[in-house]
């Protein structure tokens, strides 16, 4: 058997039967030689190679068979058609209350989960502190998890699939429910898993995502009685997965001015339409409204790392007037201040962030050695050091984004990181006009002509 590729799908088929009434199961028992159901084929000869350490995304709309094709990767469900190979051993997280017993406390289902995936009873003693820590639900643990909200669900069920020791990482969209923390905490976990040669098959929605983390997607549709499906890189699938949703939103708008145009005899008039100076117009706004935002509290027990040569202590939002802030607008001057405590001598201090979207890709970094490096800064042990970047804060799409904070010694790529902290609080932008994009452009003003 080749070991080049993790998964080998090879003309794949799930056909349901349908039917109409409770007692034509009954009757299709009975007299076989005839058919009381209707097929609905879910996937459909569907064919592709995932390559080892690759991470590969399946994009379509509701109801193109994207759970299903991951179910009978998985092997929770039999294919109806074609054949399956898996190099290696696979863990999935697909929809919530998979693999779980909603009688069982979060300890037992741990137990569980991990021993279906191959674990023994002593590897899962020596990993169990590690995995609640990781999902970091506390005393819910002992409780049944028919008692978890959804996030707390999907905490406990990725930490256990984050320590089984998996070669192929199968999730599907579960993650979506979690707090903007913990994404955070699953992303780096996923990046980690990716740069050390394991191979990750996910859903999504998000082109964004799609384009920033995959070397090649997938595309399942229908196309009327159908069933298609395209594979390529991000960038060509993503076009085609748009591309799609906006020619049937068009469609069905053109039918619904069709239908008004019939009804009225034609959207304009002779008279609209020789009388065009009547329809000039000019509108404009001089200001766009800014962008809402809220700050969260600095998390001192945020996961962190670094020799300990300094402590950072404190992260937030300051105004003009030197008062800390929670609440500010994209329009507003602002400063994020960084404080730390110095442990040790050290020549070459500086102290930085990383503004990060729900993908854990970098928005903004700035750092103190970017711009003081020739200033040969020294500090001694025993003394607090407090950075401020001042800005204006640019408009951002609505959404959560968590901020990395570091301190550290040394000039450029030299540096040694003595206290790098993930997620140290969460930037919300509540209010915004943006639809697309991440970034607004700044000081903006808009005309719209019609001539």
């Amino acid at each position: 058997m080749s070991s080049d590729f993790a998964i080998k799908i090879e003309n794949l088929s799930k056909c349901y039967q349908i039917y109409e009434r409770p007692v034509d199961r009954l009757l299709q028992m009975v007299f076989r030689g005839r058919t009381y159901f209707r097929e609905f084929w879910a996937v459909r000869n569907v064919s592709f190679t995932v390559e080892k350490g690759r991470t590969v995304a399946i994009i379509g709309r509701n109801g193109a068979g994207k759970s299903t094709l991951l179910q009978m990767i998985c092997g929770t469900l039999n294919p109806t058609e074609g054949r399956i190979t898996v190099n290696g051993k696979v863990a999935a997280l697909l929809e919530l209350g998979a693999g779980f017993n909603p009688e069982f406390t979060g300890r037992e289902n741990v137990y569980l989960s991990a021993s279906l995936h191959g674990l023994t009873r002593e590897q899962i003693d020596a990993r169990y502190d590690a995995i609640t820590t990781f999902a970091g639900i506390g005393d819910y643990v002992n409780q049944p998890v028919k008692t978890y909200s959804s996030g707390m669900f999907v905490r406990l069920a990725f930490a256990v699939i984050a320590h089984v020791d998996a070669d192929v990482l199968i999730v599907d969209e579960a993650l979506s429910v979690g707090d903007a923390f913990f994404q955070q905490k699953c992303m780096r976990f996923l990046l980690d898993f990716k740069a050390n040669g394991g191979t990750l098959l996910f859903v999504s929605h998000d082109m964004g995502a799609v384009n920033a983390l995959c070397e090649s997607a997938i595309l399942l549709r229908r196309e009327g009685s159908e069933y298609l499906y395209e594979t390529g890189t991000p960038k060509e699938i993503a076009m085609i997965y748009l591309r799609d949703l906006y020619s049937e939103k068009a469609a069905a708008h053109a039918e619904e001015i069709g239908a008004a145009s019939t009804a009225s005899g034609g959207l304009l008039g002779d008279s609209a339409a020789n009388g065009r100076e009547s329809l000039r117009r000019q509108y404009s706004v001089d200001r766009v409204p800014p962008v809402r935002y809220h700050a969260s509290a600095f998390r001192r027990d945020a996961d962190s790392f670094g020799l300990g040569g300094a402590v950072i202590t404190a992260v937030y939002f300051r105004d003009v007037n030197g008062n800390a802030v929670n609440q500010f607008n994209s329009e507003d001057e602002i400063s994020v201040v960084i404080r730390a405590n110095v442990n040790k001598d050290m020549t070459f201090p500086a102290l930085g962030f990383v503004l990060k979207d729900h993908n854990g890709q970098k928005l903004i970094a700035e750092s103190t050695d970017s711009y003081l490096r020739d200033q040969a800064i020294v500090a001694q042990s025993g003394t607090e050091i407090e950075a401020a970047f001042k800005m204006t804060f640019p408009a951002i799409i609505r959404g959560e984004y968590p901020m990395d904070v570091a301190f550290a010694e040394g000039p450029g790529s030299d540096h040694v990181q003595h206290h790098l902290m993930h997620d140290v609080l969460v930037l919300t932008a509540l209010g915004t006009n943006l639809v697309h994009g991440k970034f607004g452009a700044p000081s903006l003003s808009v005309t719209f002509d019609i001539i």
